[in-house]
This record gives structure tokens, C-alpha cells and sequence, in this order.
């Protein structure tokens, strides 16, 4: 089974913007502190900034977006 370079970019950029979305619905199931979970919720949004400034990340981004706006000649 071969997977697709667009599925495989889009796979990478998901996984890198994950914590910040899980994050807030993780801190809810443990807590109804709201103090909590915008700290849990600020912490993992860190977390995800930081993996989408991660080399493959980027390039994943980039290819992304040259599939998606091909350049006109």
C-alpha cells in the first residue's frame, strides 16, 4: 500500500497543529477549571507552534501549497 505525497503532507500538518486542538478537549475530560484548561490549552497551542516552525513541517507546507497553487507562466 502506497500512500499519497498530498495525503502524506496533509498527515504531517494535522499531526503538527494536533496538541493544540486536542488539548483543550483533554483538559475538559480532567478538569472543569477554566484556569486549567486555558493554561493546558495555552501550553499545548506552545507545543504545536513550535512543531509547525520543524523543518518537515514547513516543507510539507510548502509542497502543500505549490500543489494547491501551481505556478502560471
Amino acid at each position: 500500500m502506497k500512500i499519497d505525497p498530498a495525503m502524506k503532507d496533509r498527515l504531517i500538518m494535522t499531526g503538527a497543529a494536533a496538541p493544540a486542538v486536542l488539548g483543550v478537549g483533554v483538559a475538559l475530560l480532567f478538569t472543569h477549571d477554566l484556569v486549567v484548561i486555558g493554561a493546558v490549552g495555552a501550553g499545548l497551542a506552545l507545543v504545536s507552534a513550535a512543531l509547525s516552525l520543524t523543518p518537515p513541517v514547513a516543507a510539507a507546507r510548502i509542497r502543500h501549497l505549490r500543489r494547491r497553487y501551481p505556478k502560471e507562466d
